[in-house]
């Protein structure tokens, strides 16, 4: 079985060509859109995927996570950026606009990779839970990029040994 056989690359809206530029040397059948990425977590256990990689923006980070009410504050709090930028990001009406927040504050870096690091931690949970075992088989790595421009924002994950 070769590398490509056993890793799976899920893409976000946007964020393909990002992907494959991250990831040339796999073959294309490795690469699918990101759809029901929580399902997917299970489903690569099933199939005998070592490497899970998700290439995605904010908005599929967060469903990640169950679209959990007050994450993006969170991490905003947990980056020491004080309660008066989480109230803003709390009250931002788009993900763009908590992009712009964390960038003018200096910190987008630090805060997009605690969102990966945040869903490759769900992606494992999920990926142990649907084999059953206290670790997850599956290693994953997450990559955060802003759909419009395909710029890596963070990433964070493990690699398949």
């Amino acid at each position: 079985m070769t590398a490509g056989d056993r890793t799976l690359v899920l893409y976000g809206e946007g964020a393909r060509e990002a992907a494959r530029r991250m990831l040339p040397k796999l073959p294309d059948a490795c690469f699918v859109p990101a759809g029901a990425v929580r399902e997917a977590a299970g489903k690569a256990v099933k199939d005998g995927v070592a490497q899970l990689v998700l290439v995605a923006g904010m908005a599929e980070q967060v469903a990640v996570l169950g679209g959990a009410a007050g994450l993006l504050e969170s991490i905003t709090l947990d980056m020491d950026l004080g309660v008066g930028l989480a109230g803003e990001v709390s009250r931002a009406a788009t993900f763009q606009e908590v992009r712009a927040l964390w960038e003018a504050a200096g910190r987008l870096g630090p805060c997009g990779r605690e969102l990966c690091r945040r869903a490759a931690g769900e992606l494992e949970r999920l990926a142990a839970e649907a084999a059953g075992a206290p670790r997850s088989p599956v290693a994953v790595q997450v990559v955060l990029v802003d759909p419009e421009d395909d710029r890596v924002i963070g990433m964070y994950g493990r690699t398949a040994r």
